[in-house]
């Protein structure tokens, strides 16, 4: 058992006089903060535990929470019926249980900036009059929705700046705004009730920007100086429900991205390996297997839209000879052009981090093969080469430099295509131009199309290995995972493809074994970007002036509905690119559909990125 010692908080978080700060200019608003929070009762505070209740995403249920106010040590659990999950820090690290229950780190660079911050927000950085080491920033008087705050913001020492609202009436913490990669995150505090001397929240909210979700939590209970094991802290043990005896191989096929054949409630399905993605079936495959969804959450993903999340427990999935048993699915209506296949059965969804929470994953491009071995089983013996994996979130992110440029990217399976560059990261190293000279494309991804520009850079190296010549595509998205404000890039088959690629989620790691005579993929040599948003046509999003496509006479918004005399229902959106890729100088011939008339159109193929 582990007991904070008085003296300790007594040091190390709240004073009663003012200090070092006295001469800033918030001074005099931290102090009426010290004071409204319960001023020198919280000299007594050592450990605070938290009962109550959690609405979210259509869904309710338990909700706890305990904190070590001296460390900032923090464990937060919420259970849903449907899931359970949770989130803490060790004073070692975060980590993050999900609602299958399988358990990754968060340990980034930019993660580990969070952890600090988070953790001097726990510890009530505020209250102390040397305000804990963090540094006082921007100073301003706001107003929302009629009421007046004064908003400043601290940056812990080694932390991430968080803007911090009191309110102008009752001097108490309002809200914390706190900038993520991709989104602003808002936590509200109100209905404050005086519990031992102190002052504490009863109503906690939390929203990120773009998103209507938002986690409503009703405290029943707060109790202080609960004694707390060290334990506690700790990322929890994941269950057991993965069973398999050795290793076992199935086959892949590649239509950009990775098709996986698997088994769902004894059914045959075939998915999407996405390590940026969780495990998740369309609402029709729902239907098809007789479970019922509940829950009305959101979901997001490249693109700035957001499209309706549920949830459902599935009893079994099989994998080769690798089952996962009780697990937790996201129900998601996927765009028409991530599942459809042409003439074959759609796509019944994704699996993503849960296999590779629960199994090493070995995936080669050159044999068309995955194989899965038990994490507590496996063990590498291959010659490749170790590239540390970290997280933020739930995709694993490796270091990276892109013709010189140091920075963090996404390893993304689900990415099919070419390599995302960054926009912000792109800009803070001074190349967004020269990227966004490249070719205009449209990419699609779960939150809808996003605008790029390809083009050729000079090498992009991973962990001491380089691929020569790659495409980047320039991303400069407002919303979304292209997006980020940390992130150099997002790889996809493009590059990883040039490997055989071992993860192992177990050991931070993920093995990168270069694939002699690899040829890459051709840049699509048509100029035209279109996709397939109904079975029986493709849509025209994009034709490249003076293209093949814009010679042959094509324009945005055609609808093609044949392709050499090949109904467009019996093709896929891989099987329209696999034409466009054909040798310099094939023709393609097009039928297609312009107001109410059909023309006939032959493209002859050219080198669009030499």
């Amino acid at each position: 058992m582990h007991l904070i010692p008085h003296a300790a908080i007594l040091a190390m978080t709240i004073a009663s006089s003012v200090g070092v700060v006295a001469a800033t200019m918030g001074e005099h608003e931290l102090a009426q903060a010290r004071s409204a929070a319960g001023g020198h009762y919280w000299r007594a505070v050592m450990t605070l535990s938290a009962s109550g209740h959690i609405e979210t995403a259509g869904l309710a249920g338990r909700w706890d929470r305990q904190e070590d106010v001296l460390t900032g040590r923090v464990r937060e659990a919420s259970d849903l019926g449907v899931s359970t999950s949770a989130e803490g820090d060790d004073g070692h690290g975060r980590w993050r249980q999900d609602p299958s229950g399988g358990v990754h780190p968060l340990n980034s660079a930019f993660a580990q900036q969070v952890t600090v911050t988070q953790r001097w927000l726990n510890r009530r950085g505020w209250l102390a009059t040397n305000l804990a080491g963090a540094k006082i920033g921007a100073i301003a008087n706001r107003t929302d929705e009629g009421r007046h705050y004064v908003v400043i913001q601290a940056t812990p020492e080694a932390g991430q700046p968080v803007d911090l609202w009191f309110d102008r009436v009752s001097h108490q913490l309002a809200r914390t705004v706190r900038a993520m990669p991709t989104s602003i995150l808002t936590v509200r505090y109100g209905d404050y009730r005086k519990v031992a001397g102190v002052w504490l929240p009863f109503r906690i909210e939390s929203q990120e920007s773009g998103s209507p979700d938002m986690d409503r939590v009703t405290v029943d209970h707060w109790q202080l100086n609960r004694p707390i094991d060290d334990a506690h802290f700790r990322a929890p043990t994941p269950p057991a429900d993965a069973n398999l005896t050795g290793s076992t191989t199935v086959p892949i096929r590649m239509a950009g991205f990775i098709v996986l054949p698997a088994k769902i409630n004894g059914q045959d399905f075939e998915f999407l390996l996405d390590t940026g993605g969780h495990n998740i079936i369309t609402p029709a495959v729902a239907k098809a297997l007789g479970v019922k969804p509940v829950g009305a959450g959101s979901s997001g993903g490249a693109g700035s839209e957001q499209i309706a999340e549920q949830y459902v427990r599935i009893d079994r999935l099989d994998i080769g000879a690798a089952s996962m048993l009780n697990q937790h699915f996201y129900v998601l209506p996927l765009q028409y052009n991530t599942v459809e296949q042409g003439s074959r059965p759609p796509l019944a969804g994704i699996l993503g981090l849960e296999v590779f929470e629960r199994f090493a994953t070995r995936i080669d491009y050159a044999q068309r093969s995955l194989t899965l071995t038990k994490l507590d089983q496996y063990h590498y013996s291959g010659r490749g080469v170790a590239v540390p994996i970290r997280f933020f979130d739930d995709m694993p992110l490796v270091d990276i430099r892109i013709d010189g440029h140091d920075g963090v990217a996404a390893v993304d399976t689900g990415n099919g295509g070419t390599m995302i560059v960054q926009g912000i990261w792109a800009q803070q190293q001074g190349i967004a131009d020269q990227l966004k000279a490249g070719l205009k494309t449209v990419s699609y991804g779960t939150g809808g199309a996003s605008t790029n520009w390809s083009s050729r850079v000079g090498k992009v190296e991973i962990g001491g290995l380089s691929v020569d010549h790659p495409i980047g595509r320039y991303a400069e998205d407002s919303a979304g995972a292209f997006s980020s404000r940390t992130e150099a890039a997002n790889i996809g088959t493009d590059i990883l493809s040039n490997f055989a690629v071992e993860f192992d989620y177990g050991r931070g790691v993920v093995w990168l074994e270069p694939q002699v005579g690899h040829v890459p993929e051709p840049y699509n040599r048509s100029g035209i970007r279109a996709s397939k948003t109904e079975p029986d046509t493709f849509h025209v999003a994009l034709v490249n002036p003076g293209s093949p496509g814009d010679l042959a006479g094509l324009k945005q918004g055609d609808t093609i509905i044949s392709v050499d005399s090949v109904a467009a229902s019996a093709l896929s959106g891989r099987d329209l690119l696999d034409k466009f890729i054909q040798p310099v100088g094939t023709e393609v011939r097009l039928a297609v559909r312009r107001d109410n008339a059909v023309h006939d159109l032959r493209v002859r193929l050219a080198e669009m990125l030499p």
